[in-house]
């Protein structure tokens, strides 16, 4: 799970099969699936939406989606943008994340994200497809958060400190849990284990650092003990090589 700094000064849209690794943010996310299923996790629990139905990640919650073969509309809005629904899910929380678009009335708000042509004209459209979502969900008031709050922490202290050397065994001391503890509770929440999910971290801080750096400063500096080390966990996450991934994102900035 990431905290996605970048996602709160960002809009973001995209048609296709979108996937995330876990990852939370201050803005309001939606996922809409226009064609067949798809699998997500919100806040560790795996639910699935079909087609014409809404996914409505309210800030800070921790979301993630894996591949399918269907088509979904993903797109990100400032919380800037709806404010008073921020500040709403700060002292409730929804029942559901999921709501059905019978009418197809939220389909089209969410493709209006994208044509947008003023900040108005985008604050309104984010307005009203939260306005009908609220209309569709029961709210309660928030429970105890403890778990959650403390996922948060988790993932910000790995954000601030991934070049560090941190562990399973150096983070359930730092928090103050046992290890069998925190690493059950880590798996649950990121769906994946602490070392790989660190990993996968130092190799996304690490592309900014390929532009302008040669691959022998590289890994040391974002924690890697080794070049090899580096290189098989940059494959894993992006399934090419450090000179095949940059070789890729020139041809497309490029076109």
């Amino acid at each position: 799970m990431f905290f996605e700094s970048k996602r709160d000064s960002k809009h973001y849209y995209h048609e296709g099969d979108n996937n995330c690794l876990p990852h939370f943010h201050r803005s309001v996310e939606f996922l809409y699936v226009t064609k067949g299923k798809k699998q997500v996790f919100i806040n560790g629990e795996s639910q699935w939406l079909t087609a014409n139905q809404l996914l409505v990640c309210p800030p800070y919650t921790l979301h993630s989606y894996l591949q399918s073969h269907g088509e979904q509309i993903a797109a990100t809005v400032s919380a800037d943008f709806c404010v008073e629904f921020e500040q709403f899910c700060r002292i409730q929380t929804p029942q559901t994340f999921i709501v059905d678009d019978t009418d197809g009335e939220m389909l089209r708000l969410i493709r209006q994200i994208k044509t947008a042509c003023n900040r108005t004209y985008l604050r309104g459209t984010v307005n009203c497809l939260l306005g009908l979502y609220q209309s569709k969900v029961t709210f309660l008031p928030r429970a105890n958060l403890g778990e959650k709050a403390l996922i948060v922490r988790i993932a910000e202290y790995i954000h601030e400190n991934y070049a560090e050397n941190i562990t399973l065994e150096s983070l359930s001391k730092q928090f103050g849990y046992s290890r069998n503890y925190f690493s059950a509770l880590f798996k649950k929440f990121f769906q994946t284990g602490v070392t790989q999910y660190i990993n996968s971290v130092r190799v996304q801080r690490s592309v900014k650092l390929l532009r302008n750096q040669k691959v022998s400063s590289v890994y040391a500096a974002v924690g890697f003990q080794s070049p090899q080390q580096y290189f098989l966990n940059f494959k894993r996450f992006y399934g090419c090589t450090p000179k095949e991934y940059l070789s890729e994102t020139r041809c497309v900035s490029l076109k």
